[in-house]
This record gives C-alpha cells, structure tokens and sequence, in this order.
C-alpha cells in the first residue's frame, strides 16, 4: 500500500511542477508572481519536496533570463537595421532639394550651386556735366552684381571640394582681379579631423569676418571699406580647423593668378586667424547670446606695373596704384588712390623701339607698361568682435595696413632715374546695428566663426501670399583714413591728370619719393538697410548710403576740369537688390 501512496504523490508533485513551470513560460511576469505564490503554498502543504520548489525556481529564473536577453538583442538587431535604412534610404539617389546626388555606398555626393544677384542703383554725384567715359560710376544704373553658377560636394568621405565660375567675368585668368575672375573659387579640404584640415586652390583667404561671409549672408549690400584692403579669394594653400569652438588658419598664397615676375617666392604672403565665441569658454553654450572676438592678419609682398595713362598718351609717364578706396556702396570710384611712379616704356631705343633716349619722344599709347615692376610691402593687422542676443546683433572690426610701395622713375626726357617710394597707413573700421523685426534669433545662425544665413520662421509663399518671411533692419557707419600717405590737396581740388593748374595732382619728387595722390584722403559712409528674406534662397535688399568726404576733390579720370566740373564733398545712393542662390 505505501509504495503506491509514494508513488502516487511523487507522479502528483510532478505533474503540478510541471504545471506550474509550463504556466510561468506562457504568463506575463505578474502571473508568474501568482504561480510562485501557489508553489509557496504547496511547499508549506508538503505537497512538494524543497529540493523540487529550489529545482524549480532555478529552472524558471534560467528561462526568464534566455527570453529577456533574447529580446533584448532582437529589439536591438531591429533598431540598428532601421538606423541603417533610414541613414541609407537616399543613397545612390537624388537629394530631397533637388540639387544633389549621393552615391550608393554614400561616400561620394555632389551639390549643385549657384546665386544671382541683380542690383538697380540710382546715384545724385553732382560733378557736373561730362561725357567722359571714366565717370560711369556715378551714372544710374541696373548690373548684375553676381551671377555664379558652380558645384560642392564630398568624395571618398574624407574631402570636400568646391568648384565655382563667375559668369559676369570679362577677363582671362592670367592677371584677372576678384572682381572679373572667370574662376571664382575651386579648391580641394582634406579632412584629417575637425581639428586638423589643409585646403589648397582657389579660396578666401582667413582674414577679416566680414570678408569671410558669404555674399548670401552679408547684412548690407555692399562690405565695408575694410574688403577693400583684405587679400578676400587668391591661389595658396591653408591648414585650418576648429577645437572646442576655437576656430583658426594659417594660409600662404599669391596675389592675382599669376606672379608678375620672378622675384617672388611661392607663397610670397601669409594670413592667418583665430576666433571664438566667448560665451561658450564660460560654459553658456546654451544661451541665446554670442560673444564674438577674432584676430587676423597678413603680410608679404606683391607687385603692380606701373601704366601709361588712358588720359595722357601725349607723355610715357608710369603709375601704379597701390592704395584704392570706391565710394561704399559701389559708388563713386575711386574716391582715394595712391600711385607709384614707374619706369619709362621706352628708355632706349632697344628697349622698346623708341628713337631715342626721351620718354616724350617714344611712340605714344595708352596702357604702356613700366619696364619695371613695382613692388609694394604690406602688413596688416584687424580685430573683429560682434555681440548677438535674441534677434539684436551689433558687430565691429577695424584693421591697419602699413604699405611701402618701390619702383624705379624716370624724368620726361628718360635722361634721370632714381628709387621712388611712398609709404603710409591705410586704416579702416565699421561698426553696424542689425535688428531681426520678425524674432529670428542670430544664434541660430552662428558657426565655426560666422554669423550665417537667417532662417525665418514662416517662409513667404508668392502663390498664394501666406507667411511673413523675415525682416531686418540695419545702420552701419564705415571709415577709410589714408592721410599718412599725405595730403591730397594741393592749392585747390584734385582731379587726374596735370593738364591744368587746377588739376595737379599732389606729388614729391624730393630725395627717394615721387607718388602722386587723388581724391579725398579720409571718408565716412552711413548705411541704411532694409532686408526681406523670404526664404533660404531669396532674398529683397534695400539700402541707402550717405557720404562725407574730407577733402573736396574733381572726380578722378575724367580728363581736363572744366568750367562746368564740380568738386564733390558728398555722396548719396539708393539701392536694390533681388537675390536668388541655392
């Protein structure tokens, strides 16, 4: 009878464990708490043995874990797929914009881009009347100021490139300016890290933030009289990166497309820069302010050629200009310069072809080149700091350049030669007032150095008239200050070239100097501005600007003054542009 019993009750304790386990697997984890509780009871009920509750227990914990890692990776393997899809899902396609492709393996990409800016400019210059060709600055006018078209992208991950051509250029490469270059940019970055980058070709060189910031971007029309002196794009090469908001670069380069001659070296100017914002090494990275400061600079030499000028082929008198300021807002131009004397075109006959010695007596022309090439020193030095906090930002920079330009002069008759320098400071500084009147925040727009394009909040639909867009406004007041080259007035105003009494041009032929100055020596120019953005590729400018001159000058290159010229003191210029960039 007892052997029975025992066996029946062992078959029982079995059955329930087994029950019991295979109820535990099927049930969430609040009914596995409610079977433990029955097993509990069944222990205390000697229903079954402590060796086979333990047995139990050990068993389920096991199989709890094996499940919960098992889900555990599943979940993990399903999101890490998913990440890849999503991260993938537009390679080897074209971008959302439009204006791009990325690769199948997404290494490689390309962006198309481009921007168009078309300008309406209405001057009230009052120099009297003149049909002279020279005094087109001052006429109304539509141009287009821009028109680039060009490409971006990355290759093999680790490069950036940027190859971009100016469509409103008129010249070649070879000598071409910033203004008429055919190739705009075309440079190659090599990422070693954020921190470590080189960049070679066609670029911006690190000097000013103003200058640094795209077109797109600027907050007036037209840059301050500080783009005037800076390097702005030249052929060289650049290390550069950014390290805890740090941004710098240390850049060699050239100025113009090619060396005028051999005397220079490879790199024969360097540039470098470092700017941060403040805010940011004081831990409030999170504010809705930023406190910029920068300093750059450069130094090297460059050459110019001395030219006959277009005014007075009567004579093989040379010039180079070394120093040149344009009234701000594409105005009036030049208002100041400072040229060097050259060498005659012909100082002997088998020099040139000339039939004797006499510069007077050399074939005449227009544009002659010196023989020698003058060569110009320049050091320069500029801070730059801006303070933005919600939608105010107000933002300074001055800069000093020291420049000694040196060439060889000869008199009319090419029988005396001596070395001629002129050596001063160009200073100029701006400081300006911008206010986002539809809330944008300038933070937002702030990276690696450079305050960028505003986003509004609520794009403007020309369709069907919907959103604001964004609004700013803006003052600026710019300066240029040439007077330690010298005064530019001699017994009257000044006008180019020396036809008259009242047109010399102020010149010292003393010792080892002879250069000849123009136009006002010192200016101030205040600028209005009305910008509506109406998304991030079109933008509407309005821009007013005011002039104060100094000295009282003719307008320069406009041939004899005559009874009807007028000495300028002041100007004014409204402005417009439509842009469009992408």
């Amino acid at each position: 009878m007892n052997k029975p019993q025992t066996r029946t009750l062992a078959a029982k304790r079995i059955a329930v464990a087994v029950a019991a386990v295979c109820a535990t697997l099927s049930m969430p984890a609040t009914a596995g708490d409610d079977v433990k509780v029955l097993l509990d009871l069944m222990l205390k009920k000697g229903v079954i043995t402590q060796s086979d509750y333990d047995q139990f227990v050990k068993s389920t914990a096991d199989s709890a874990e094996d499940k919960a890692f098992k889900e555990k990776r599943i979940e993990a393997d399903v999101t890490k797929a998913n990440n890849f899809i999503l991260k993938r899902e537009k390679d080897g396609s074209v971008k959302p914009s439009g204006f791009g492709w990325v690769s199948a393996d997404g290494k490689n990409e390309i962006n198309l881009t481009g921007r168009l800016h078309f300008d309406a400019r209405m001057s009230n210059v009052d120099s009297g009347a003149t049909t002279d060709r020279d005094s087109g600055s001052a006429a109304d006018r539509f141009g287009v100021r821009r028109a680039r078209l060009g490409v971006n992208g990355i290759f093999n991950k680790d490069f950036n490139y940027e190859m971009v051509t100016n469509l409103t250029g008129a010249t070649t490469n070879t000598g071409a300016t910033n203004s008429t270059a055919v190739v705009d940019t075309a440079w190659v970055n090599y990422t070693i890290s954020p921190e470590v980058q080189w960049r070679f070709g066609r670029m911006k060189q690190p000097l000013a933030m103003e200058t640094l910031s795209s077109s797109n971007n600027i907050d007036f029309m037209e840059r301050s009289y500080l783009d005037q002196l800076a390097p702005g794009k030249q052929n060289g090469m650049m290390f550069h990166g950014e390290k805890d908001g740090i941004v710098y670069a240390f850049s060699g380069f050239q100025n113009g497309y090619d060396p005028v001659t051999t005397s220079n070296g490879l790199a024969p100017q360097f540039g470098g820069r470092v700017a941060t914002n403040i805010a940011n090494l004081f831990g409030n990275a999170g504010s809705d302010s930023v406190l910029h400061v920068g300093l750059s600079g450069m130094v090297g030499k460059q050459e110019v050629v001395p030219t006959t000028s277009s005014q007075k082929g009567g004579q093989q008198e040379t010039k180079g200009a070394f120093v040149v300021f344009r009234d701000e807002n594409q105005g009036l131009s030049p208002v100041f310069r400072n040229r060097i004397y050259g060498s005659c075109p012909y100082n002997s006959p088998g020099a040139g072809g000339g039939t004797t010695n006499s510069c007077s007596s050399a074939p005449l022309g227009y544009s002659l080149p010196a023989q020698d090439a003058a060569q110009v020193d320049k050091l320069m030095g500029a801070f730059e700091a801006a303070y933005a906090t919600g939608p105010m930002k107000v933002q300074y920079e001055y800069a000093d350049a020291k420049l000694t330009a040196k060439s060889y002069a000869q008199n009319a008759a090419g029988t005396t030669t001596w070395n001629t320098e002129s050596s001063g400071h160009a200073k100029v500084q701006y400081i300006s007032f911008m206010y986002n009147v539809t809330g944008e925040e300038w933070k937002d727009t702030y990276k690696s150095g450079l305050f960028g394009s505003v986003k509004p909040k609520s794009n403007f639909s020309v369709k069907d008239g919907t959103g604001t867009g964004a609004w700013q406004v803006g003052l600026r007041v710019s300066q240029y200050d040439a007077s330690s080259f010298g005064d530019s007035a001699k017994s009257g105003y000044i006008a180019d070239e020396e036809t008259s009494a009242n047109t010399n041009g102020k010149g010292t032929y003393n010792g080892n100097t002879s250069y000849q100055l123009g136009g006002s020596n010192k200016g101030t120019t205040y600028t209005l501005g009305v910008n509506w953005i109406l998304n991030t590729n079109a933008r509407v400018m309005f821009n007013y600007s005011h002039t104060e001159f100094d000295q009282e000058f003719y307008p320069i290159d406009t041939g004899t003054v005559s009874s009807n010229t007028k000495s300028i003191k002041s100007t004014d210029m409204i402005s417009m542009r439509t842009q469009f960039n992408f």
